[in-house]
């Protein structure tokens, strides 16, 4: 085969296969309708010595900034408004009882502090699609924290709510 032969069907077959790889990419081709992609919410966390920060999605529309302060125990939380571009509703917790700790023998305590999704239905308070996990580094205990959420009354100040609490090294509240 001469060639400029060989080069013609080379580029010619290039040519159709990046057509093939284009259309499958816009859908038209190896699906029967191009739906939309699904929406991703970037959820994050980081600690350092003294603090463990996290984001959490609340709706479709909302997300939630939650920050521990290692040395008091207290969770606490904030929802930034559409309308003022500040913090409209308020969270506040102390995790130190829920994950076994003694009242004032907590000393150089460090968490763990990660959200997760979640769809929960507990009686009358409605909550938001996340959820926050505590973890006590020390012995792995994990506490659970439900978020009040109403999208319609966003102006709320609530404290989270315990949900349950998982010891994998077993027993009861410690001193440190």
């Amino acid at each position: 085969m001469r060639a400029w032969m060989r080069e013609s069907v080379i580029g010619g077959a290039g040519a159709v296969a990046g057509a093939i790889l284009a259309l499958v990419g816009a859908g038209v081709v190896g699906s029967r309708s191009a739906a939309p992609l699904p929406r991703a919410f970037a959820v994050t966390s980081q600690a350092d010595g003294a603090f463990a920060v996290c984001t959490a999605p609340l709706d479709a529309a909302a997300e939630g900034f939650f920050m521990l302060d290692f040395e008091t125990g207290d969770l606490s939380g904030g929802v930034l408004s559409p309308g003022t571009s500040q913090f409209a509703a308020a969270y506040k917790y102390n995790v130190l009882k829920d994950l076994g700790f003694k009242p004032g023998q907590a000393k150089n305590p460090k968490f763990l502090l990660v959200s997760g999704v979640a769809d929960l239905r507990r009686g009358n308070t409605p909550f938001a699609s996340s959820v926050l996990y505590v973890t006590d580094s020390s012995t792995g205990t994990t506490a659970a924290y439900g978020i009040p959420w109403n999208s319609q009354q966003p102006q709320l100040v609530a404290p989270l709510v315990l949900l349950d609490v998982a010891r994998p090294r077993g027993g009861g509240a410690k001193a440190k």
